[in-house]
Formats: structure tokens, C-alpha cells, sequence
């Protein structure tokens, strides 16, 4: 009886990390990675905002990983007008209330530059009952210069 329950336990490890979302498996889609800490594969959103302001269509997907491990994708477009973010919390276990999926339109992406981060905000974000901001991304200078971001 252990011995199927040690059995049962170990299918189900196998079977949750089958369904996650891996900083691996991100890196290898091409998304710009956030580990609070590290930032990977950020010549890509560099990519994204270049097209931007030239008004060509562009998309990228940043994924936010919780200090857990959990993440969240940010899939965002640019239609040559306004930005598209789907915010995707499906594989983050740890969601809570947080509905699994969210979608925003936004009138701009602004990049503020502080002493010590770059932070880039979507916004005049239309939700269904206001208009605000939205932090899409935080990067640490320090981050950006000690990493190699081609992963």
C-alpha cells in the first residue's frame, strides 16, 4: 500500500511539472523573461519598442515569474495604433481571486528611466470600469549590464 502511495505521489509531481511554465521552456519561445533578478532574451522587447515608435505592428510576450516560481505572461501587441495586452495567469497557481485571464487596450507605452531602474508602463489602459496605468516591466540597471541577455 506505501508503495503504490509513494507511486501515486510521484505521477502527480510528474504530471503538475508537465503542465508548468519553466524559465527553460520560456527562453526557448522567445519570451523576454523577468525573474526579478535576471532579465532574459530582453533584446526582443528592445525589438518591440524600436518598432513601436517607428508605428510598425509588433508583439512580444514578457513572463513575470513570482518569487515562487509561478508565472504570469503578458502578451502584448501593437497594432500600429494602440497597445493589446492579454495578461495571462493560467499556469500561476497562485493566483488567488485574480481571474485567469485579463485583456487591456492602451493609448501608449512610456519608458521612465530612475537612478537605479527602468521602468516601462502601459498607458491610458481602457478596463472594463476605468481608465489607469499599468507597470508592465522593472529592470535594474545593474541587471541589464552584468547579464547576457541572448540566453
Amino acid at each position: 500500500m506505501q508503495k503504490c502511495l509513494y507511486l501515486f505521489g510521484i505521477l502527480i509531481v510528474l504530471l503538475l511539472s508537465a503542465c508548468s511554465y519553466d524559465s527553460d521552456k520560456a527562453v526557448k519561445n522567445g519570451d523576454v523573461i523577468n525573474m526579478h533578478g535576471p532579465i532574459y532574451n530582453f533584446p526582443r522587447f528592445e525589438h518591440f519598442l524600436e518598432s513601436t515608435e517607428s508605428g510598425e505592428k509588433a508583439s512580444v510576450r514578457i513572463t513575470n515569474y513570482t518569487p515562487e516560481g509561478n508565472p504570469t505572461l503578458y502578451n502584448l501587441s501593437f497594432n500600429g495604433t494602440v497597445f493589446d495586452l492579454e495578461i495571462d495567469r493560467t499556469k500561476n497557481k497562485d493566483r488567488g481571486d485574480n481571474p485567469a485571464k485579463t485583456n487591456m487596450t492602451c493609448t501608449g507605452l512610456l519608458t521612465e528611466e530612475g537612478e537605479q531602474l527602468f521602468i516601462y508602463t502601459l498607458e491610458g489602459c481602457q478596463q472594463p470600469a476605468s481608465t489607469e496605468n499599468f507597470m508592465l516591466l522593472s529592470i535594474s540597471k545593474e541587471q541589464l549590464e552584468e547579464h547576457d541577455h541572448s540566453h
